[in-house]
């Protein structure tokens, strides 16, 4: 079984025992469907080097958990194909998040502002590497049930095999389902 094969397992059993355990209770699952954009660039200054943006298959989709008014927990799949000065490759992501909402649900009055923490692990062509890094998030709901969601996260490589990729910017831009009331 490849890496990739593998993350996305961990993420789907992850999605699978995280539902299982709030079954008794009513759930507060939220899922993001989306597109990303990554700045792989190293020597760019943020956000002015447009003309580096990565944006080749560039997917990203996201399982929530709502804990309580001010804090969730999440699980992101992202991909992208990123050019390097050696080669393209695609480059596949799996992150586990902690939200703490700063303007929380119950004062949402239609928009919600998050910062949040991710670790997880990325693989580009056959290497990879650890990834952690703080981001920040709007979300604007539109219905109910569905809002627009634009977030952004710097992605820190900790122990990385990857010479060409490292660290990397990446910008989330979708749509967020909520499937119960409440929160």
């Amino acid at each position: 079984m490849n890496i990739k094969s593998l993350l996305l397992h961990i993420a789907v059993v992850s999605t699978l025992v995280m539902y299982k355990a709030v079954a008794q209770d009513k759930p507060h699952v939220k899922l993001a469907l989306g597109v990303n954009i990554i700045n792989n660039y190293p020597y760019s200054r943020l956000p002015w080097a447009i003309d580096k943006l990565d944006f080749a298959t560039p997917f990203n989709l996201g399982v929530d958990y709502q804990l309580d008014t001010n804090w969730s927990v999440g699980v992101n799949v992202s991909t992208n194909t990123l050019k390097t000065p050696k080669s393209n490759a695609s480059l596949f992501a799996v992150q586990a998040d902690v939200n703490y909402y700063i303007i929380p649900n119950t004062a949402r009055d239609y928009k919600e502002l998050y910062v949040f923490l991710a670790a997880g692990k990325y693989t580009y062509a056959n290497t990879d590497a650890l990834i952690v890094g703080p981001g920040l998030g709007i979300s604007y709901w539109m219905f109910p049930k569905m809002a627009i969601n634009i977030s952004g996260r710097a992605n820190v490589a900790v122990k990385n095999n990857s010479p060409e990729v490292g660290s990397y910017y990446q910008c989330n831009i979708g749509v967020i389902w909520r499937f119960t009331d409440g929160f």
